[in-house]
């Protein structure tokens, strides 16, 4: 479903969100001086309390984009239909981020936008970022201690290696407006030194992502999920 057009990738994700019953919840949220928007998909929960989950769908035009960042943004709408079976606690938004390659525009957008008491309630963001080159690692430096040991016994119960891989110096994503609006966060990737060259260059296309890690990042993510609706407060 990879496409090199943006506007088609909007059209994907808002496709799949609708195909999995988040037609109804479905919005978009308009980035200034950029054609296309966030794509926010949300799942009500008994309780205003927010869990965020995002990717961004932008990408440099150098590939087609595949693993950064269209890997976590397109695996947002599986994971909403991963918990929208089951009773939950939390709201959680899915959030598709625009304009993440030029200064994490769609994300900053998103923060500025919310209203105080919306802010408040957010309890977590949880940022999947260029999934599928290895088994899933985290950004151990940037994430929320609590978040990251509930990462850590998840990740361990299925079967999973906790891998801890920073990018401080090499990169950023949407977590950083989160966190500095005083929000938990933590950031699932698969991006090490031997992987790094894959993105912003040609070799970032389909043939990059292993399916078995990919798969592996899916059953890390949605049970992790679940997992933080019964954690949190």
């Amino acid at each position: 479903m990879v496409t090199r057009k943006q506007a088609e990738r909007k059209s994907t994700l808002e496709s799949l969100f609708t195909e999995v019953g988040c037609g109804e919840h479905l919005a978009e949220q308009p980035v200034h001086g950029l054609k296309e928007p966030n794509i926010v998909c949300t799942l009500e929960g008994e309780e205003p309390q927010t869990i965020v989950v995002g990717g961004h769908y932008d990408f440099i035009d150098r590939g087609t984009g595949t693993v950064d960042d269209w890997s976590g943004a397109v695996l947002l709408p599986s994971l909403y239909q991963s918990l929208e079976a089951s009773p939950r606690r939390h709201r959680f938004e899915f959030v598709a981020f625009d304009w993440e390659e030029n200064g994490l525009g769609g994300s900053r957008k998103f923060v500025d936008n919310l209203p105080r008491e919306e802010r408040t309630n957010i309890r977590a963001m949880i940022n999947l970022e260029c999934l599928g080159l290895t088994p899933p690692e985290v950004w151990v430096s940037r994430a929320d201690k609590r978040l990251l040991n509930a990462y850590a016994s998840v990740t361990r119960s299925l079967g999973f290696a906790v891998i801890g891989a920073n990018v401080d110096g090499v990169g950023d994503d949407d977590s950083h407006p989160f966190l500095n609006a005083g929000i938990p966060v933590l950031t699932i990737h698969s991006v090490t030194t031997e992987t790094l060259h894959i993105l912003h260059s040609p070799a970032d296309n389909l043939q990059a992502i292993h399916p078995d890690y990919y798969y592996a990042a899916y059953r890390i993510a949605a049970t992790y999920l679940a997992y933080l609706d019964g954690l949190l407060d």
